[in-house]
């Protein structure tokens, strides 16, 4: 019989293995894989046991002794005995009890529970929630429901047990009952008290913290602060969890030298709009003697008709306005936006139909003054309707037209000397262009023609209130593309040479009596430099005979075609002055810039790796070969928490500045090593770096010019696994006299709560790459202590 089976088994591996040949094995998804267990696989599966005896009465009664194990989908459940009354689907263990869910494990001397339905208890308990890393103790663990659960006089921290009767948590939460919901991802624990080391414990009625990252309404971690303007600080928000798509959030500002401020926040996502509005309120500011208010709203919308032939409407609005000129230098915590002195307020109605667009647009402006550095304000647009269409054809032919009429208004009286030049602009620009691709070079010719018109409300200088403008430009791009393989370092890459040619032409036109309404001057940079025009806007067109000549080298990955390197150098030669200036300029103006050859642009670009990245750019006086501007700028990320950025900036005659930004374990300074344990633990990610490890984190923008710290972030990171401390100093310059400063510290007990003010948003605004010690981790499998 053995040796019979034995062949017929061969004979099965022969004819699988024939089968093979022609048919690939493929591997195939199992239901029983899936991280969520279905209610159906959750009911119906079947459940079994093993031990070391068995005692079984069929359809009723099974006793398990020694090693017993029951086990179903999703829940594993060992102990010393076990009876299960089959007909009831209850269980009843004693001794070494250890039951394992998706997510959690509890441990017990006595259990009662019913199966289907996961209701029962468990007496003297201990439990671990894999999601936050969290554990306790309690006399009794009720069980709800397979999401529920309440903890009777429960223990509760996230810090590590070590080895040894003598352990005691860093923190620990004390609790007469505590209520687990898996559903909504929190815990809301009664009757609590929170001790941390050796401090005085914190007596609380009641507190709720989330299981995981997931939206709740609730009391948030209040803010405590101590700053140079406002004082001793203390902020309390509450977070409404509205819906899946809206929220909000209203916080109350306590400050002892000003009073008491609200901001409220509220943010909605639909499916064809977005948006949210910002409202800060101080009824009595005391320092100022006034009410102080700042509004910020932005809203982005699409209303699509359903009819091809009419096409799809567009909606955008941003308002902001704020109560005082002084707004932006005291409530710098509202965001980005209201802390700016241009604040815009613009409403969009856009309409398109292929490649035919329309827009119309309002456009105001609130500029908040300083007696000691006024600023001019910008034009109004009011409004501002335009249209543009353009058309790729199938022959190669590139072409579009586009235009607008605006409206500009401005109010000057706040700035002597300074007279607004009111009225209307319009203008079509209509451009034609033929481009010639290949992969050796492309050839680019085109024909652009600008037609613009003013309407002043008053005279200009010489008299006139209206004046028209018509001119012609011509250009041609062009350029080659030589390639080779080559070794770098040892390294195989695949290099390019790229010569490339610009040719302009815009003839001269006198501009000096139109006003500028939204014109300015374009940086002069590697991009800049192929271009016809170096203004921006429509105000002003730069008459411009000129040749521009460069050349750019790269260097490649062979392998999966990322860039490595690229240099490049160009300058451009013109053949005839420019005459036209950006504002009216006085007799006798010597030109913008000469003919012959312009400053020379170097730059280059360093990816060689994930880790290094170095960019450069060097512009080169052409008379006197000193270096006019230098932008250098380095990032170093070897790995997750360490970053560090630097950054020389040099305008000759104006700034020359040095920016530095880092994240780094001072671990590394010290020479620790990392130990198996801390190699386990970076392994989960949003984890840091291991237990018992200091951070410094900073920036720094110090200017050489003037030999004086501009702005100063410098801080102290500690991870202690189960607990975070930070402190960090903040420097402001709110004046060129004046600056603000901050001390601000968080302590966060990891899986519970963060107590203290927010450095956060200040780290993660000012450093590029910082990462958050607890970033929110992926929730665990449910193959976890998979049994």
């Amino acid at each position: 019989m053995k040796r019979g089976g034995m062949a017929v088994g061969v004979l099965w591996i022969l004819q699988g293995a024939a089968q093979a040949q022609s048919d690939p094995l493929l591997l195939r998804s199992s239901p029983l894989l899936e991280e969520r267990i279905s209610p159906r696989q959750d009911k119906e599966g079947a459940v079994f046991v093993t031990g070391q005896r068995l005692i079984i009465q069929p359809d009723l009664k099974a006793v398990i002794e020694g090693q017993a194990h029951l086990r179903k989908p999703g829940m594993s459940l060992r102990a010393d005995r076990l009876e299960y009354e089959q007909s009831q689907d209850t269980v009843a263990a004693s001794g070494g009890i250890q039951i394992n869910r998706p997510g959690s494990q509890f441990q017990g001397s006595e259990l009662k529970l019913q199966v289907d339905s996961f209701q029962g208890a468990l007496n003297q308990a201990t439990f671990e929630i894999f999601g936050n890393g969290a554990h306790g103790t309690a006399s009794q663990l009720e069980f709800i429901d397979p999401s529920r659960a309440l903890v009777h006089q429960a223990t509760y921290t996230t810090c590590r047990r070590t080895p040894g009767p003598d352990w005691l948590p860093s923190w620990l939460l004390k609790a007469t009952r505590i209520s687990i919901d898996n559903e909504e991802s929190t815990i809301k624990a009664e009757g609590v008290k929170v001790r941390f080391q050796s401090l005085p414990e914190v007596t609380l009625p009641a507190a709720s913290f989330p299981l995981t990252a997931d939206r709740r309404s609730g009391l948030l971690p209040p803010i405590i602060g101590i700053t140079t303007r406002n004082g001793a600080e203390i902020v309390q928000p509450y977070y409404f969890d509205i819906a899946p798509n809206r929220d909000a959030t209203v916080t109350t500002h306590v400050m002892s030298k000003r009073g008491i401020a609200v901001d409220t926040e509220f943010r909605y996502l639909e499916k064809d709009y977005r948006g949210q509005t910002r409202l800060n309120l101080m009824p009595s500011d005391t320092l100022s003697d006034q009410a102080r208010w700042g509004f910020s709203t932005q809203h982005n919308g699409r209303i699509d008709t359903g009819i091809d032939r009419i096409g799809s409407l567009g909606l955008g609005l941003n308002l902001n306005r704020v109560s005082d000129d002084n707004y932006w230098q005291d409530f710098r915590r509202t965001g980005l936006v209201l802390t700016q002195r241009l604040l815009p307020s613009t409403g969009v109605l856009s309409w398109g139909r292929g490649a035919f667009n329309m827009t119309a647009q309002v456009q105001r402006w609130q500029t908040l003054q300083d007696i000691n550095a006024p600023i001019l304000p910008p034009y109004d647009r009011t409004p501002q309707i335009g249209m543009s269409y353009g058309q790729w054809q199938a022959n190669g032919l590139d072409w579009s037209v586009r235009g607008d009429t605006t409206r500009f208004e401005a109010d000057f009286s706040r700035n002597p000397g300074r007279v607004a030049q009111n009225g209307e602009r319009s203008f079509v620009q209509a451009q034609v262009s033929r481009p010639w691709i290949r992969p050796w070079g492309f050839f680019t010719p085109k024909l652009q023609l600008h037609a613009t018109r003013y309407q002043l409300d008053h005279p200009m200088v010489n008299g006139i209130s209206s004046a028209n403008r018509v001119l012609p430009t011509y250009s041609l791009d062009t350029g080659l593309v030589f390639e080779r393989a080559a070794q770098w370092f040892g390294r195989s890459v695949a290099q390019t040479l790229e010569p490339r040619a610009f040719y302009a032409k815009t003839p001269f036109k006198d501009q000096s009596m139109l006003p500028v309404y939204d014109s300015g001057v374009t940086d002069f940079n590697l991009s800049t430099i192929y271009s016809e025009n170096t203004f921006v806007g429509n105000d002003r067109l730069m008459d411009n005979d000129a040749l521009t000549l460069g050349v750019t080298s790269r260097f490649f990955d062979p392998n999966n075609g990322a860039e490595l390197l690229n240099v490049g150098v160009a300058q451009r030669i013109r053949f005839t002055d420019q005459r036209v200036l950006l504002n009216n300029p006085p007799l006798n103006t010597p030109p913008a810039a000469s003919a012959g050859l312009s400053d020379l642009l170097v730059g280059a670009g360093v990816r060689w790796d994930n880790r290094w990245a170095l960019d450069n750019t060097v512009q080169i006086n052409n008379q006197t070969n000193d270096i006019s501007r230098n932008t250098l700028q380095l990032r170093y990320y070897p790995s997750p928490y360490r970053v560090l950025n630097a950054a020389y900036r040099l305008n000759r005659g104006i700034s020359e500045q040095l920016d530095l930004g880092w994240q780094w374990p001072l671990s590394d300074l010290i020479g620790r090593a990392n130990s198996a344990a801390d190699s386990a633990w970076t392994r989960s990610p949003g984890q840091g770096l291991g237990p018992d490890r200091w951070f410094t984190v900073g920036r720094m923008n110090f200017s050489l010019s003037e030999s004086r710290m501009v702005e100063s972030i410098m801080g102290l990171e500690y991870d202690a696994g189960c607990w975070i401390g930070r402190i960090v100093f903040e420097r402001n310059q709110r004046t060129i006299a004046t600056s603000n400063t901050r001390l601000l510290f968080q302590l966060e007990l990891v899986g519970l709560a963060r107590v203290g003010s927010s450095p956060l948003a200040v780290l993660r605004n000012n450093i590029p790459r910082y990462q958050d010690l607890r970033d929110s981790p992926s929730q665990p499998s449910r193959f976890q202590n998979y049994e």
